[in-house]
């Protein structure tokens, strides 16, 4: 049976609930979903601090930050690589796929 993990996102007036699917070696399904809660917190902090900061931009800080830690895993970078465009096409489609509610005054 496929793992997943329940996670919901907020963005521009809207609720996104979806399941995204876990590699089926996840060792800590609750450490992903922790890890990727601070990192979307912290971004999304740092982006109020600076609103004109672009999508390129920030995208290009993402890839940065995902080469790094793909450099300095001990998986072979190509690998490794393969694996994490992989689970990011099916996160694409495990958000465009959730459950969405508009909330607040819009």
């Amino acid at each position: 049976m496929k793992k997943k993990l329940p996670f919901s996102i907020i963005f521009k007036n809207t609720n996104i609930d979806f399941h995204f699917d876990l590699h089926d070696q996840t060792v800590n399904p609750n450490n992903v979903g922790k890890i990727a809660s601070i990192l979307i917190n912290e971004i999304d902090e740092e982006l109020k601090k600076d609103p004109n900061t672009s999508e390129g931009d920030l995208i290009q800080a993402l890839a940065l930050f995902i080469a790094t830690r793909i450099t300095v895993s001990s998986f072979e970078d190509k690998k490794i690589l393969n694996f994490f465009n992989s689970v990011l096409e099916k996160a694409i489609d495990n958000i465009n796929s959730g459950k969405k509610s508009r909330i607040g005054n819009s």
